[in-house]
C-alpha cells in the first residue's frame, strides 16, 4: 500500500500492521471498505464496538507520513489508522480508492 500511495500521490508513508487499537488518538482514519468506514465512524464518534463488529475487522494499520509537511494540519501530529473489515456474511470488499481519497494529504498547490 505504501508503494501504491507513493506511485499515485508522490507521498512517502510508512504503514505498519496492528493487531489491535487501544487508547489511540483517532484523529484521522480511512475505512478501506464500507464496513471499515462504518466501524471507523463508530469509533470516531466514541461508540463502543460490539463483539460482532470487532470480529469483522480483518486488518488494521497505522500510517504515518515521512514528511509532516505533506499531511493536512489536522493530521500532522497523529497517525492515520486504516481499517479493513468484512461484511456480516464474511465477504471482504476492499475499495483501494478509499486509501487515496481519504488520506489527509495537502493539495499539491499547498506544497509548492
Amino acid at each position: 500500500m505504501a508503494r501504491w500511495v507513493k506511485h499515485l500521490l508522490s507521498v512517502d508513508v510508512e504503514i505498519e500492521p496492528l493487531s489491535e487499537m487501544r487508547d489511540v488518538p483517532l484523529t484521522w482514519y480511512v475505512g478501506l471498505d464500507a464496513e471499515g468506514t462504518r466501524i471507523g465512524d463508530a469509533l470516531w464518534n466514541g461508540d463502543a464496538l460490539d463483539e460482532q463488529a470487532k470480529g469483522r475487522v480483518a486488518a488494521l494499520f497505522r500510517l504515518t507520513f515521512d514528511k509532516s509537511d505533506v499531511a493536512a494540519a489536522s493530521a500532522v501530529s497523529d497517525a492515520t489508522y486504516l481499517i479493513l473489515a468484512m461484511t456480516a456474511d464474511k465477504v471482504l470488499r476492499m475499495k483501494p480508492q478509499n486509501l487515496l481519497a481519504g488520506l489527509p494529504v495537502r493539495r499539491p498547490e499547498a506544497l509548492a
